[in-house]
């Protein structure tokens, strides 16, 4: 576990190529605000940020609020700026919910391991937001009618009214479902945040090529450049619910795909059996924040 760990801090050193933390909070967090819109350079969050100091301020007022209460664990010293760089961007989950994520297949409760853990990254991901930020919680397969971004407390009764069936046209429906109405219907000048798209999922693709999910991201890069935004405006964090061999294979050939290795990464250790090891609510959120 401590190797998975130490790996995963680097992935996300990766993600966000960062050179300090956003905001120096905690013990500094009243004069922080000043100079924390020089803590991102030569990213591309910079570019959606440096004339917008109102939203760095708004989410450093929340950092603070919630400093001496129960939601604390995630201004903690040496968490908080990989939270922080996680709200910095727009979060869409984007899950699974073919057939094979039914509970009791393979002897895997998959369903619910990732309905918690889609609580728990919506929780961490939301905490310092500044009032009217939600999230965006999209499904392979299934619509939500509720197509704005969502509030912490929404998010649990839609989770509840799904249950798993169909397929996993998880590229085609990457395109149709998260990139043309989030990043291209916006362009060239609509689009306010950098995204992260965390992706969850327990297999291969199917109905649809092999290829098209690795296509939809690498189309996405080429369409933010053309637009003249950088590549790295839309990350994916990919992760594994489940021990699927066929789902093992389709994402070790993702980490290995030049083409979109710039702003693709996937986790090494499956999601559910990092989850599953933490038991406080303090050491969950440092597992969340750092995936």
């Amino acid at each position: 576990m401590k190797m998975f760990k130490i790996g995963l801090r680097l992935m996300v050193g990766n993600v966000f190529n960062v050179t300090g933390s956003v905001i120096g909070w905690l013990k500094r967090a009243s004069s922080s605000v000043s100079r924390g819109l020089n803590r991102v350079k030569r990213t591309a969050v910079e570019n959606f940020f440096k004339d917008r100091p109102d939203f760095i301020e708004k989410l450093a007022a929340k950092a603070a609020a919630i400093r001496d209460s129960e939601e604390r664990s995630i201004c903690e010293e040496g968490l908080f700026g990989k939270t922080s760089q996680v709200t910095l961007h727009q979060q869409v989950l984007y899950c699974d919910d073919s057939g094979s994520m039914k509970d009791g297949r393979s002897g895997e409760n998959r369903w619910t391991a990732q309905n918690e853990l889609i609580n728990r990254i919506a929780c961490v991901s939301t905490r310092i937001l500044p009032e009217g930020e939600g999230i965006y919680l999209r499904y392979i397969n299934k619509d939500i009618p509720e197509t704005y971004s969502l509030q912490l407390d929404e998010i649990p009764n839609i989770i509840k009214s799904f249950q798993p069936s169909g397929y996993t046209a998880i590229g085609t429906n990457l395109r149709t479902k998260i990139l043309e109405p989030l990043v291209y219907h916006k362009l060239p000048n609509g689009l306010t945040r950098p995204l992260l798209v965390t992706v969850i999922t327990d297999g291969a693709p199917t109905h649809e090529s092999r290829s098209a999910f690795a296509e939809a991201i690498a189309e996405c890069g080429n369409m933010l450049v053309k637009n003249g935004l950088p590549r790295e405006s839309v990350k994916f964090l990919i992760g594994q619910v489940g021990t699927a061999s066929a789902a093992t294979a389709f994402l070790q050939e993702l980490r290995k795909n030049p083409d979109i290795e710039d702003v693709v990464f996937v986790t090494k250790e499956n999601l559910d059996a990092g989850y599953a090891q933490w038991e406080r609510r303090a050491d969950l959120d440092r597992w969340v924040s750092i995936i």
